[in-house]
């Protein structure tokens, strides 16, 4: 008996632990190693991270929905009845007559930076900024003199220029073409077939003109951005954050866990990671690690912020903290479990003595 006192006098400080425990952490802060925050009450919660928020687009100078843009590319189908100077009659300035109204498509003609088409009999006319019906009254006029009642009709084949860009974390990424419905945000991310895979940490970013919109997908609402208006131009990335917090120490579940783009609490993070383990842990002795910036320009300091699980209080502080990108929650040990150990640990290495001994007798 005396033996086993002694030597749980003096291997307790040697047993495998999981991590310090509460009181060898709050020694480490009065030596100036970290800072350590007593999380007893409301005051002394951190501020909550600052996420990106949506904010409003200004109308570009660009084209319109509906009209023409540099990069589409276009077919024009001529119809002429009598003197014909496309093919199916006589040639160039014919005289011959044919009362049939005959058609003879050209193209695919795309429309050059400059926002310009050529064509025979023609030559160089501008598309960008005219709908298909106004280019196609356009050609008519060049025709006059030329051909006997020409009619011109202009079809839009492929929207590279007067169609917004999804890319990024979707369903399906490409080009997406406007048409005179007026397509909003949400639309557009109903045409491409809404994100991949989980929406929780996806951050979903516009672009116009160089001005930027971002904000959490998950926070996207026809009442902010999700209800404006697409424009030719426009370019969508739905990217996917890598944030995440770690749980370690006496939880249930020690784990890295994804950090979601939104307010997610301690008490969140505890729940998730399964709580305190009953039989080792220390309610008492929760601690969050942390790095922060006193000052946008400042350097970082560590800082430990406690909080005792033991209070009732303390879970409704854990619901107003809110943890941030790369967090360690540490849950420490109880420090009357040590000798507890100890025992269990001679047990199992008498123990298999005992039976051996009694099987021999």
């Amino acid at each position: 008996m005396a033996l086993l006192l002694a030597l749980s006098l003096t291997g307790c400080a040697t047993l495998p632990q999981a991590g310090p425990t509460g009181r060898r952490i709050i020694s480490a802060g009065a030596k100036g190693d970290f800072s350590v925050v007593e999380v007893a009450s409301a005051s002394a919660l951190p501020a909550a991270e600052t996420l990106p928020q949506f904010t409003a687009l200004p109308p570009s100078w660009r084209t319109s929905v509906g009209q023409l843009a540099p990069g589409d590319i276009v077919s024009v189908t001529f119809y002429e009845v009598g003197v014909r100077i496309f093919s199916g009659g006589s040639s160039g300035q014919g005289t011959a007559f044919d009362p049939a109204a005959k058609g003879e498509k050209v193209g695919p003609i795309e429309i050059d930076q400059a926002g310009r088409i050529t064509l025979p009999y023609v030559g160089t006319i501008a598309a960008a900024g005219r709908t298909p019906a106004q280019l196609g009254r356009d050609i008519e006029e060049q025709l006059r003199g030329k051909s006997e009642n020409p009619q011109a009709v202009v079809q839009l084949d492929v929207a590279n220029g007067s169609a917004v860009i999804v890319g990024g974390e979707v369903a399906s990424s490409g080009r997406v073409r406007l048409t005179s419905a007026h397509e909003r945000l949400l639309d557009i991310m109903a045409l491409s077939g809404g994100p991949k895979g989980e929406s929780a940490d996806l951050l979903l970013r516009v672009m116009r003109a160089g001005a930027v919109s971002e904000g959490p997908f998950e926070a996207l609402t026809f009442d902010n951005i999700g209800g404006m208006p697409m424009e030719p131009g426009d370019r969508i990335d739905v990217v996917r954050t890598r944030r995440a917090f770690s749980v370690m120490g006496s939880a249930n579940k020690v784990n890295r866990y994804s950090l979601p783009l939104r307010s997610f609490s301690l008490a969140d993070g505890l729940a998730l990671a399964g709580g305190a383990n009953e039989n080792v842990a220390n309610p008492a002795a929760v601690f969050v690690f942390r790095y922060v910036k006193p000052a946008p320009d400042a350097p970082e300091q560590p800082v430990v912020y406690h909080i005792n699980m033991l209070k009732p209080v303390s879970y409704l502080l854990a619901q107003k903290f809110d943890l941030q990108n790369k967090d360690v929650v540490y849950i420490a040990g109880a420090e009357a479990n040590q000798p507890g150990k100890l025992l269990q640990m001679i047990g199992q290495v008498f123990t298999p003595l005992v039976i051996a001994r009694q099987i021999t007798n």
